[in-house]
């Protein structure tokens, strides 16, 4: 049991960066954010959060790593920085105690099957809603570790630092471990007459889709949070996008609603055929799941900026983890409601093409 031994330790580990969070979230506007230059925001939060999963944690155990974050983290000495951001000193004493507890779960991990751990790659989104963390909307954002083995994801979490109380879901199939704190509802109700979306603008797509069920729309952010929330609404809810996010978005996810008999799938092959496929979560130089002349290059998924707008029609066009398929995830993997979810698809699809970017 590998696998549900390490989800305990993630468990665990969210648990105790919590109250480092909750002080960083209340720091926000002092210097601990920034803008990149796709126009997301980094914090000092993504960073840490990253560095004491991927290091701390799961460094020397023999797990790849796959990562939003790249900037260097430098937390011996004060002051500690995340990249050219200065970690407010109030929270250094925090930090100094999370990587003592973290080397204590590591001696755990050490000690359990090593040769599973050999075989996995972690997707790690640190902060999942770094806007919602940076904008007063907290409850919004979760942390994301998902792994897989062989591309497949097999086993996640998802937890929730800023709600009250934290809130999280964990799951691995294979070894039939579910875990978590949420209220998975499963009363009966009309399935997706309510769709999960982002806050800000949507496609067309989605609209029409909400416009002809009827659906109402169910605003909120981060991949990881939509998930909750699916299986928090049970039946009603339904998620999908056509706009892309990245395998670290959504490989604890998968994982998670697998465990507990849901999808998460590409939304392209699923409109043009009906095909059930998922992303490839691999470590890699190039995307895995590019599919030629089909997504729209934006500042999110492109390695060229002054690309953005244009249909890409390369593998080198694109950032080697971007989603590029859109997604669509629900509480069941039930065939009937999948074919009755694909037949209104492939009729919107006649009129409006999602938009891919």
């Amino acid at each position: 049991m590998a696998l549900t031994n390490l989800l305990r330790c993630c468990e665990v580990a969210c648990k105790e960066m919590t109250p480092m969070l909750t002080e960083l979230y209340g720091m926000i506007g002092k210097g601990t954010a920034k803008e990149k230059a796709d126009k997301s925001i980094f914090t000092v939060a993504d960073g840490l959060v990253q560095c004491l999963v991927a290091e701390k944690l799961l460094g020397n155990t023999g797990v790849k790593i796959v990562g939003e974050e790249d900037a260097t983290v430098q937390i011996q000495q004060s002051p500690f920085m995340v990249g050219d951001l200065t970690i407010p000193k109030e929270v250094e004493e925090s930090i100094t105690k999370i990587t003592e507890k973290f080397d204590e779960l590591k001696k755990t991990l050490l000690s359990d099957d090593n040769k599973t751990f050999s075989t996995l790659t972690a997707f790690i989104d640190p902060i999942d809603g770094t806007r919602e963390f940076s904008t007063g909307l907290g409850e919004q954002c979760s942390i994301c570790i998902g792994f897989a083995i062989e591309g497949k994801p097999v086993a996640g979490i998802v937890y929730r630092p800023l709600s009250n109380p934290p809130t999280w879901a964990s799951g691995c199939l294979s070894e039939g471990y579910t875990s978590g704190n949420i209220t998975q509802c499963k009363e009966p109700a009309p399935v997706g007459s309510h769709v999960l979306t982002s806050n800000g603008g949507i496609s067309t797509f989605i609209e029409n889709y909400m416009a002809t069920k009827p659906a109402e729309r169910v605003k909120s952010g981060g991949v990881g949070n939509k998930m909750l929330m699916l299986l928090e609404g049970g039946p009603k809810m339904c998620y999908f996008q056509d706009r892309g996010v990245s395998r670290w978005d959504t490989c604890a996810a998968q994982a998670i609603l697998e465990s507990r008999g849901g999808v998460l799938l590409k939304l392209s092959p699923l409109i043009a055929s009906g095909a059930t496929e998922c992303y490839t979560y691999k470590e890699s130089d190039v995307n895995l799941d590019f599919t030629p002349s089909e997504a729209v290059l934006s500042l999110y998924n492109c390695t060229d900026k002054s690309q953005a707008g244009e249909i890409a029609t390369s593998a080198s066009q694109v950032q080697p983890y971007a989603n590029l398929a859109g997604l669509f995830a629900l509480h069941t993997n039930d065939k009937e409601t999948l074919e009755s979810f694909v037949k209104i698809f492939q009729t919107l699809a006649k009129d409006t093409k999602p938009s891919y970017n």
